[in-house]
């Protein structure tokens, strides 16, 4: 077992707290199809990067002005698939423990974790209405519009660490976080902000993860478990972390 204290935690969304990659690849699949593009290629680069990005790259033909093309794709994962799509295990109690304090059903008051995710608003705000309707979507949530630079730029993490520490009246240059990912891209740009890092095998090997910078490597979130929440801080315990 290992722990750490934080004062907030940071979550990428697809492959951390919802397992979408079945609802994704089905969605640009079906793109491809249509547009005679070989899907294999386009999954090589395709976990954990923007829609837009990967839309220039593989269909410059389409039309996504004002990000049309995004919107239609990233609906129909969120909908049209729906029944594929599944919590990680372990990221609903998670999210739950770290809206309480230790040993009580009060509130913790202002929420101390954020999502950055590389989705669009579309998808990412979707599941909040769908699968994690009852954890409630958190004020602090960065999607791939918010930025100018996708993962691994820490663009991303660095506006929700910034937003986290102006809400919880922190000083950004003392405040502890750490960043939960399933893709080394995102694990690479939460190590360029300084936070400790979790990577989660859903998507990627252990060795890919590590390789990325990965503090701590977990199969799901299962292994993280919140030991105290209090004004003090977050004490996160994990237990039987994967090895390198």
């Amino acid at each position: 077992m290992a722990s750490f204290t934080v004062d907030f935690c940071l979550f990428d969304l697809d492959g951390t707290i919802v397992s979408t990659t079945v609802a994704a690849e089905s969605a640009w699949k079906k793109l491809c199809a249509e547009y005679d593009v070989d899907p294999e290629k386009l999954f090589k680069y395709s976990h954990g990067a923007r829609s837009n990005e990967i839309m220039a790259r593989f269909f410059p033909k389409l039309d996504n002005s004002d990000n049309k093309a995004v919107k239609e794709l990233e609906l129909s994962m969120a909908y049209d698939y729906l029944d594929t799509v599944q919590l990680i295990p372990g990221s609903k109690d998670l999210l739950i423990s770290l809206d309480k304090e230790t040993g009580s059903a009060k509130e913790v008051g202002q929420r101390k974790w954020a999502i950055v995710t590389s989705g669009s608003p579309y998808l990412a705000y979707s599941w909040f209405d769908t699968i994690l309707k009852e954890i409630g979507k958190p004020d602090t949530f960065i999607t791939g519009f918010d930025v100018k630079n996708g993962k691994p730029d820490p663009e991303g993490y660095a506006k929700a660490r910034d937003q986290l520490c102006e809400t919880l009246k922190l000083d950004k240059e003392k405040a502890r976080y750490v960043v939960f990912e399933d893709a080394p891209v995102g694990i690479t740009a939460g190590k360029k902000i300084g936070a400790i890092t979790v990577g989660i095998t859903s998507t990627y090997d252990k060795e890919v993860l590590f390789d990325a910078g990965a503090d701590f490597v977990v199969e799901d979130l299962t292994h993280v478990t919140v030991n105290k929440n209090n004004s003090d801080g977050i004490i996160i315990e994990i237990f039987d972390p994967v090895r390198e």
